[in-house]
């Protein structure tokens, strides 16, 4: 009887296999199940807008830094628990992951449920190109893994300066960029070293094998729009001007805000 079952769902995955890159299964219902909340209020987790977002556009989300475990992300958009559906009414954002990530059984129905998607960029152009309507926000962990490596309590480390891909899909599409902070992210584990075998040292956060996350707020901050012109075949000095055009307002987000969430002490450097 297992093994029947395991080979239903295996059939299922395969030929399910293409839904993480053509919009997900999103869920309404799921996103506002009553456990993710209790586990957005563990830190706790909190959204904050700068700006209305326009439901008859599509944006890029740039989301800094990516932490241990992205927490901000996962608890500001891909669930509902911080009310993102209030402050930005008609706007579907979609958490943009690896494509291994929805290779694993079951998780990746309760990720397709929470509305994430494939980070590819096939998935990407799908939501961009309109064929799913307008509105949508992807909220891409630009540093990704290498990111993740550079984690620091002191000084939040942004792995972005080699990172250009998401400037030429904002460009190609039309989508306007926005900035996105989570202030409290890299407060969430402790760095420990570990005999020099993992880079910058192994997170440690609570209980005898440290693998929960300390109790610490985290911020999210959604900056300004970039709205960006349509170029459908950008130039290298196009795409050069806008990614410098985008650092600026990761730095002058951070620059605003670090001092209201109790972390004057910490610098930026970007990578």
């Amino acid at each position: 009887m297992t093994a029947t079952l395991c080979f239903i769902y295996g059939c299922w995955i395969y030929f399910d296999r293409h839904t993480d890159s053509q919009g997900g299964r999103w869920s309404d219902w799921f996103r506002r199940l009553p456990i993710i909340k209790l586990l957005v209020n563990y830190f706790p987790i909190k959204l904050i807008k700068t700006e209305d977002l326009a439901p008859n556009r599509n944006y890029i989300f740039g989301f800094h830094p990516h932490g241990a475990f992205s927490f901000g992300a996962l608890g500001n958009f891909a669930t509902d628990a911080t009310h993102f559906s209030s402050l930005f009414p008609n706007i579907r954002p979609h958490l943009m992951l690896l494509h291994i990530q929805f290779l694993f059984p079951f998780t990746r129905e309760i990720l397709l449920k929470l509305g994430a998607c494939c980070v590819s960029k096939e998935s990407c152009e799908y939501f961009l190109s309109g064929k799913s309507g307008q509105g949508h926000a992807l909220v891409i962990i630009i540093g990704g893994a290498r990111e993740m490596y550079l984690t620091k309590n002191d000084t939040m480390k942004l792995y972005l300066k080699a990172r250009q891909g998401f400037v030429r899909l904002a460009l190609q599409h039309g989508a306007s960029l926005v900035p996105v902070i989570s202030f409290g992210e890299n407060e969430l584990y402790i760095r420990h070293t570990c005999f020099n075998l993992i880079p910058n040292g192994l997170p440690w956060g609570r209980f005898i094998f440290g693998h929960v996350p300390l109790r610490h707020p985290v911020i999210t901050v959604v900056g300004k729009p970039i709205h960006v012109k349509q170029n459908t075949n950008p130039t290298s000095e196009d795409i050069d001007r806008l990614h410098l055009e985008y650092i600026q307002a990761v730095e002058q987000l951070f620059e605003i805000n670090k001092n209201n969430y109790k972390l004057g002490h910490v610098k930026l450097e970007i990578v």
